[in-house]
């Protein structure tokens, strides 16, 4: 397991979880037990560690998973612990677990790729209303 797949892992949680609820990031932090500060890091990506126990021990009570899972690259197929992403969401993991790219990189890439995802998508809707 590489801190940074786990890194990409738990941002993907935390953004799915959020997302989920519609919480901002200080109602995410205050119902998490966690900083809004460390929340908003590990969700971008950002941190150059893994968390320290307690903080993995809040966010995975937080998130309703095993510490584990967190840090774990194995994949679950059809398990209710795995976040339920978007396709953009999933490749930003994706990129950011990829050790041949620098953070930055990914980060560029992720961005450029939900920009062109949304474009597309809305592009397929407008069609599908006109059909």
């Amino acid at each position: 397991m590489s801190s940074r797949s786990a890194l990409a892992r738990i941002s993907a949680f935390i953004k799915a979880k959020r997302r989920e609820r519609g919480y901002g990031l200080r109602a995410a932090a205050g119902e998490s037990g966690l900083s809004p500060s460390t929340l908003s890091r590990l969700e971008r990506g950002v941190s150059s560690s893994l968390p320290d126990a307690d903080t993995l021990t809040k966010l995975a009570a937080w998130l309703n998973v095993p510490v584990g899972r967190l840090l774990s690259d194995e994949e679950r197929e059809g398990s209710q612990e795995n976040p339920e992403l978007t396709t953009p969401e999933v490749v930003e993991v994706n990129l950011r677990a990829d050790k041949r790219l620098a953070p930055k990189t990914a980060e560029a890439l992720a961005r450029m790729f939900k920009m062109l995802y949304e474009q597309f998508a809305e592009a397929e809707e407008k069609t599908e209303v006109k059909r």
